[in-house]
């Protein structure tokens, strides 16, 4: 941020929390206190069972098991006779299963299926030795990892029901609290499991009256992956919610916020005794309940009671007061498994009086983009004066990169965020938008980036996506991420015009867009690829 000095202690809003209609209060229902909730964050899994060193694991030891085997031992490109290895291909989808999405979010069924992979690479006759134990040493790794959140999952749970005390409550209005019917996952599931078992039957018969033997194998590793990550979301979310609605459950007094973290979709909880909203505690994405419930004010913090012991990759039931002028109750549900938050920084405000106030990238990630950008003409270059061309089908994946990459680099080397008298000025891709105060509605933040809303028919707001890093990665940094601040200092212009810049900003100030000078260069290095390639 430049032309400023920030306060931290600052707070734009200082709300009481939304009082609890007194009817919605289960009898002796305790309140969750600091002090407890310290207790139970203590007992979250250790750093070396965070998924990103467990999928660095298995994808560096995927690319040591390609590059050590023999060329076509596993996947058929085509150019020459082959025979797919068909236990190869389906221990290949569980590795990218796992890598995708099951070792963050399914640890129970990557548990299961990452000692089969282990035995596979130990005693795959086509599988070189070395790369085999390095595979196997991964798989193990990750399934330990797996292994230890679920035990800490299941501590934390057992703490929470101690906390709850022997009190147990019926959910409220429980017809309508339940989950979506998932009907998208288990269709996808089972049509996705079904083309792979055709293909695993049709591609070892030699049927080629459809595609070739080679197609057949892609058709069943890609509809592998897909199918059982689908049917596996299924199950998770079924069993979620029995456990949840088997009778009557463990109840507390806490605190929530709709929005207002690093995800302005998520609803957060915090401790009874939070009333500033600074430790959270869990998010989950919910569902308001149907009947009388009403959509609750964003990003204020409201007392609630919820129904179910908290726990990671468990389910909850929130009922508070809507936070409206005549109060109402609001009923929630998850939508998805409860995650264990961390503490967060606390948002940063602006001093009044500045001229005007800037947000935009920071040398690292400028650096990302050039890097990035470097890399794709280096791979471009490197095709045609070194390894003298690949295959027309081979090309098109690149392409496809090469263009789609273009929004991602130019978003950012050049987002800028400015603020004067006259409102905001914000940066994109193609044009500099302008935001008056008086037409600001509000700002909404999300997993990669953030989003300016305006208000009047057809007016358009700004949307800055790709600037904000995975959460674990930016506490690994002392200061608070530039996005995050630009969101912080916008809230706050938006609560309080006192602390809104005085003066007005020249146009070379406010930056300017890079993307469809990008978009020539990278429309150029495709066209060479797709041409000469």
């Amino acid at each position: 941020m430049s032309r400023q000095e920030l306060d931290p202690t600052m707070q734009f809003v200082d709300q009481d929390p939304v009082p609890l209609l007194p009817e919605l209060v289960p009898a002796d229902a305790v309140a969750w206190l600091s002090s407890d909730a310290e207790r139970w964050r203590a007992l979250r899994p250790g750093r070396w069972a965070h998924p990103f060193p467990t999928v660095l694991a298995l994808v560096l030891a995927s690319c040591a098991v390609f590059w050590l085997a023999p060329e076509d031992a596993y996947f058929c490109d085509g150019q020459r006779s082959c025979s797919p290895e068909w236990l190869a291909t389906v221990m290949g989808a569980l590795v990218v299963a796992a890598v995708y999405r099951g070792v963050r979010l399914l640890p129970l069924a990557t548990a299961a299926v990452l000692p089969l992979v282990a035995v596979w690479a130990l005693f795959d006759p086509g599988t070189p030795t070395t790369a085999g134990i390095t595979m196997a040493v991964a798989a193990c790794y990750a399934c330990l990892g797996c292994l230890h959140k679920l035990a800490a999952a299941s501590r934390q749970l057992r703490l929470a029901v101690e906390v709850a005390g022997p009190g147990r409550y019926p959910l409220p209005e429980a017809p309508t609290t339940r989950p979506g019917d998932a009907g998208e996952q288990l269709g996808c599931g089972i049509v996705m499991t079904a083309a792979a078992v055709l293909a695993f039957v049709l591609g070892p018969l030699d049927v080629t009256a459809w595609m070739g033997t080679e197609h057949w194998q892609w058709v069943a590793f890609f509809g592998t992956v897909i199918g059982l990550l689908n049917l596996a979301y299924y199950v998770r979310d079924r069993r979620r919610a029995a456990a949840l609605r088997q009778g009557p459950v463990p109840a507390m007094r806490v605190l929530v916020r709709e929005g207002g973290g690093w995800n302005d979709r998520s609803t957060y909880v915090f401790a009874a005794d939070d009333a500033e909203g600074r430790r959270p505690l869990l998010s989950c994405y919910t569902r308001i309940a149907d009947g009388e419930s009403r959509i609750p004010v964003h990003n204020r913090i409201r007392e609630a009671v919820l129904f179910g012991p908290p726990h990671p990759g468990g389910g909850l039931v929130l009922v508070s007061s809507d936070g409206q002028q005549a109060p109402r109750p609001c009923i929630e549900y998850d939508i998805g498994p409860v995650c264990q938050e961390h503490p967060d920084d606390q948002p940063e405000t602006p001093v009044p009086d500045a001229v005007s106030l800037s947000w935009g990238p920071g040398i690292g990630s400028r650096w990302c983009a050039v890097l990035t950008q470097g890399a794709l003409i280096a791979f471009v270059v490197g095709d045609l004066a070194i390894l003298g061309g690949i295959s027309l089908g081979q090309r098109v994946f690149p392409v496809i990169f090469i263009l789609g990459s273009t929004l991602l680099i130019a978003t950012q080397f050049s987002w800028r965020i400015t603020a004067d008298s006259a409102g905001l000025w914000a940066v994109g891709v193609r044009r500099v938008r302008h935001i008056p105060w008086d037409e600001l509605t509000q700002v909404w933040l999300w997993d990669r980036g953030f989003r300016i809303d305006r208000s009047g028919e057809g007016a358009r707001g700004a949307e800055i996506y790709g600037v904000v890093a995975s959460e674990w990665l930016n506490r690994r940094f002392r200061r608070r991420p530039e996005a995050l601040r630009a969101v912080d200092g916008i809230r706050a212009l938006q609560g309080d015009p006192a602390l809104r810049p005085t003066g007005h900003s020249a146009p070379e100030d406010r930056g300017g867009p890079v993307g469809l000078a990008l978009l020539v260069v990278n429309a150029a290095l495709a066209l060479v690829l797709l041409l000469f390639g």
